[in-house]
């Protein structure tokens, strides 16, 4: 087949290998093993249905174009292509985007546009090269403050998620306003972790002093319990009764001796 032939001849002198519009329902061994060799990957239209776990191994891969698939699960070795630079998988069917995502933390262009997700991984905040993210017309109801603390972020499309209520609809067509809301967020996250850290804390003191009240009392029982065997042993008693026993030894020494 023709695509098999496009395959085989592996990528061009720049790394790049295009592999779109192949038809292709999933991915032979020989793809995974221009590994070394492969730059930029593109598999848009096709009928992909999965991200498999052989992703992994395109260590070095710059850019991946898996838009316009029939993509439903996507591996969590994804996240070892580590080198990745702009990732498309819009027009895909995923619900999940594994955490992974996070160690991928050169990523600059991210595209989820037209999928089912209805959140983002809260790892994406890593990604500390992000410019461009679009996640536009899906089901998200929550998108994760962190990635409001991603210092390069300039770009961030949401429209067409009509249960992202943390971001007004009138709001969503402008990357200012959604990154306003979205820092906004992350102020009062921040601010609920540091009291809920100081909380915890004290909390923790209390317990301590609670557990060291409970203990103080256990000895004091147990204090009460040796002062009352000390106190039936006072030394007069001794005393008293080793006089008396050496009084009845004289006496019976004594009776010896007379008879």
């Amino acid at each position: 087949m023709e695509e098999y032939d496009e395959l085989s001849s592996g990528p061009n002198a720049f790394g790049a290998l295009d592999l779109s519009h192949s038809a292709w329902t999933t991915l032979p061994d020989t793809l995974f093993g221009f590994a070394p060799l492969l730059l930029s990957l593109n598999l848009s239209h096709n009928k992909l249905s999965a991200i498999q776990d052989e992703f992994g191994g395109l260590e070095i891969l710059s850019n991946l174009n898996l838009g316009n698939n029939e993509i439903t699960k996507c591996s969590v070795e994804l996240g070892k292509c580590i080198r990745l630079r702009t990732l498309d998988l819009s027009f895909n069917r995923l619900d999940l985007i594994p955490s992974s995502i996070g160690c991928c933390v050169l990523l600059e262009v991210i595209n989820f546009k037209s999928n089912f997700l209805v959140t983002l991984p809260s790892e994406m905040g890593n990604i500390i090269a992000l410019r461009i993210l679009e996640v536009q017309d899906n089901k998200l109801e929550y998108i994760p403050s962190s990635i409001a603390g991603i210092p390069t972020l300039e770009e961030i499309h949401c429209s067409g998620n009509d249960k992202l209520i943390m971001v007004p609809s009138d709001m969503r067509d402008s990357s200012d306003m959604v990154l306003w809301s979205l820092r906004l967020h992350l102020s009062q996250a921040t601010s609920i972790n540091k009291k809920m850290s100081i909380h915890d804390k004290w909390e923790g003191k209390a317990r301590e002093s609670e557990e060291n009240r409970l203990r103080s009392r256990d000895d004091l029982e147990e204090l009460k319990v040796q002062v009352q065997e000390l106190t039936e042993e006072r030394p007069w008693r001794y005393i008293a009764a080793k006089g008396k026993a050496i009084g009845l030894f004289k006496q019976a020494g004594k009776k010896c001796v007379i008879s």
